[in-house]
């Protein structure tokens, strides 16, 4: 009977612990909870402008600006493709990620936006 409350509390302690565990791995990118498809980030653009997204894709280009600290990479994840820019290091060609970061149109002439992108704030690589 005196060991009843202390099965309750490792069971509640055991239970805060795994679910730090798994919210701080799907926070780091660990696991790709919260990632939406880069179709539907196409399709939600206007009301996602400025605002953070998430997104997981293979890396498929990349291009570095000489003499300027921006450098940008494609992801593509079978529904669309995506530009990215970054001030980090470049990730290598094929690697799979997961992007977040602000959304943004890439340029916007005569009111007609030019293609949208990633300003990123964090990527980690994807689990297989």
């Amino acid at each position: 009977m005196n060991n009843h409350p202390i099965r309750s509390f490792r069971f509640i302690a055991l239970t805060a612990t795994v679910f730090a565990f798994v919210f701080s791995l799907a926070h780091c990118g660990l696991l790709p909870l919260g990632t939406k498809s880069i179709a539907e980030v196409r399709q939600s653009a206007p009301s996602l402008e400025g605002r953070s997204v998430r997104v997981k894709g293979k890396v498929v280009d990349t291009t570095q600006l000489p003499f300027v600290g921006t450098r940008f990479y494609k992801i593509q994840d079978g529904s669309g493709e995506l530009w990215v820019t970054t001030r980090d290091p470049l990730p290598g060609m094929g690697e799979l990620l997961v992007v977040s970061g602000e959304l943004h149109n890439a340029a916007v002439l005569g009111g007609s936006s030019m293609g949208i992108q990633i300003r990123e704030s964090s990527r980690a690589k994807a689990p297989l």
